[in-house]
């Protein structure tokens, strides 16, 4: 069942419904800031609704068209980032644009070379239309996923380059 649709089934009580809007956050991989951002719904209102307080239909209507944006994966372009949780922290946006073309970012936190992979195989089965790890692990990700893969390289303005190299992947 979609998240969209299981969200809607625990409109009744609010405990659910908020227990289910976080199942979802953690399926997204987001966190409600990072959510706030795409949605462009206020942290602020987002916050109050995780502490079930009353909100109004548009809000929904904002949360249900976000989630759906995730389900489309045809229609949206999601882009792996594999690292460490402190690399992954630097990152400051969940939404890029280059060349005109809007992206979402989605963290695959992973510490180890075995934890690197199975992101990889995760990511793509989730339908993300690239990867951007480590030099380290890029090789073997390659021989492993049938999806673009880029390397971020350690120096100013790395992730940029490397967000922008996917795109051209992407796109070839």
């Amino acid at each position: 069942m979609k998240a969209c649709d299981r969200l809607l089934l625990k409109i009744e009580s609010p405990e659910k419904f908020v227990e289910e809007f976080k199942r979802i956050l953690l399926e997204m991989g987001l966190t409600l800031k990072e959510f706030s951002e795409i949605s462009g719904i206020p942290y602020s209102t987002l916050y109050k609704i995780i502490q079930g307080k009353d909100f109004r239909v548009s809000t929904l209507v904002k949360i249900l068209k976000t989630i759906r944006s995730f389900e489309k994966e045809e229609n949206t372009n999601i882009i792996a980032i594999i690292a460490a949780r402190p690399a992954l922290n630097r990152i400051t946006t969940r939404k890029i644009e280059i060349n005109g073309k809007s992206y979402l970012l989605k963290e695959y936190p992973a510490g180890s070379l075995e934890e690197c992979i199975v992101a990889a195989v995760r990511a793509e089965r989730e339908g993300v239309k690239g990867i951007v790890c480590a030099p380290i692990v890029s090789a073997t990700i390659e021989k492993i996923v049938n999806i673009p893969v880029a390397v971020i390289i350690p120096e100013k303005d790395a992730f940029m380059n490397a967000l922008e190299i996917i795109v051209k992947k992407i796109n070839e």
